[in-house]
C-alpha cells in the first residue's frame, strides 16, 4: 500500500477504536482494507477503505453501520469541517455533557468525564477550538484540557487497571459500569454548581434507563442520550477532559513498567502486551490491561 493510503487507513483506525470499536479481523479487498470493527457493547459493523483514482474514501457496512459511521463523523478529514456547536440539542443553559475514554484501549485506564457549562463559562470559550477530542492531536487536548481545568466546572473519574478489573467482575458489564461512572460525575458536578437544565450524555448503549437511575437527577431536569453528542460544546468539553486523562495513565504505566502501552486493541497493542508478558508475566497483566477484552487471548 501507498504511504499515503496507509495514513489515511490509520486514521480511520484511530478514529474508530477512540469510539471504542475494536478490529475483530481484517483483510485486503479489491482496491484497499477491509475491517471486521466490534464495540465493547457488541455493536458490530464492516469497514471498508478504498484507494482510487478520485482519491481515498471509506465505506461503513454490517448491521450497527450507522453507529460506526457516527464515530467516524461521516468523514475522515476534519479540516474546514463543521465547528462544534454551542448548543446544537436545543437543551439550554446551564447543562451538563459527558463523555468517556478508554473504553475500547486494552491498555490504561477507563475514563469517565463531565463538564458543567453556563453562559459565562460558554462565553469563556468562545473561540478556544474545543471540539470533539477524535479530531485532536493529544498536544492539543492536552492544551485545551488545562484551559477546561481553569473554570473549574469539570469532573473527571479515572479507574487504572487495578481497579478497573475488579470493578468490571463486580458489575459484569461495562455499560453498567460507565452508568455508575457518569452517575458519580454528574452528582459531583451538581453537588458544586447546583442543577442544571439538562445532562447530556453521549450515547454508548441503546438503552439509557440504567444511566438515568444511576444519575439521579430531579424530576425537572431533562437527561438525555445522543449519539455523535460531542457536537454539543459540553460534551466535547468532556471528551477533552476525559481523553487527556486516559493519555496521563497511559503515560504512567508506560513510566512504571519501563515500555509503551499502545491505545486500541490491534495489532501494535498484541506485540506490546506479549512483551509484557514475557518481561513481567500475565499475572501481571491486571495491573495494566481490561482483562475481559478478546485481546487477552491472542497473548
Amino acid at each position: 500500500m501507498a504511504v499515503g493510503f496507509i495514513t489515511y487507513c490509520n486514521d480511520l483506525l484511530a478514529r474508530a477504536k477512540h469510539a471504542g470499536w475494536m478490529v475483530v479481523s481484517e483483510k485486503t479487498i479489491p482496491y484497499g482494507r477491509q475491517w471486521n470493527m466490534e464495540d465493547a457493547a457488541g455493536f458490530k459493523a464492516v469497514l471498508n477503505a478504498y484507494s482510487g483514482k478520485k482519491g481515498f474514501s471509506f465505506h461503513v457496512g454490517g448491521k450497527d453501520a450507522a453507529r460506526l459511521n457516527e464515530s467516524l463523523g461521516g468523514a475522515v478529514t476534519v479540516a474546514g469541517g463543521e465547528a462544534t456547536s454551542a448548543d446544537p440539542f436545543g437543551l439550554g443553559l446551564p447543562r451538563v455533557g459527558g463523555d468517556e475514554s478508554g473504553k475500547g484501549d486494552f491498555f490504561g485506564p477507563l475514563v469517565v468525564a463531565a463538564f458543567h457549562l453556563d453562559a459565562n463559562t460558554a462565553k469563556q470559550l468562545e473561540g478556544s477550538g474545543i471540539t470533539d477530542s477524535k479530531k485532536l492531536s493529544d498536544s492539543q487536548i492536552e492544551k485545551l484540557a488545562g484551559l477546561l481545568d481553569k473554570t473549574g466546572r469539570g469532573q473527571v473519574l479515572r479507574l487504572m487497571p487495578r481497579e478497573y478489573n475488579p470493578a468490571y467482575r463486580e458489575t459484569g458489564n461495562l455499560n453498567v459500569l460507565l452508568a455508575q461512572l457518569h452517575g458519580r460525575c454528574v452528582q459531583a458536578i451538581m453537588k458544586k454548581h447546583g442543577t442544571p437544565g439538562a445532562v447530556l450524555i453521549d450515547e454508548f448503549a441503546r438503552d439509557g434507563r440504567v444511566l438515568r437511575a444511576a444519575i439521579g437527577a430531579p424530576a425537572e431536569v431533562k437527561v438525555e442520550t445522543r449519539t455523535k453528542g460531542e457536537a454539543d460544546l459540553a460534551v466535547a468539553a468532556a471528551s477533552i477532559l476525559a481523553r487527556a486523562e486516559f493519555v496521563r495513565g497511559l503515560k504512567e504505566l508506560e513510566h512504571e513498567f519501563g515500555q509503551p502501552f499502545p491505545p486500541g486493541a490491534g495489532s501494535p497493542v498484541i506485540k506490546a502486551g506479549r512483551e509484557f508478558v514475557k518481561s513481567f508475566g500475565r499475572e501481571q497483566l491486571a495491573s495494566v490491561a481490561k482483562l475481559h477484552f478478546k485481546t487477552i487471548d491472542s497473548l
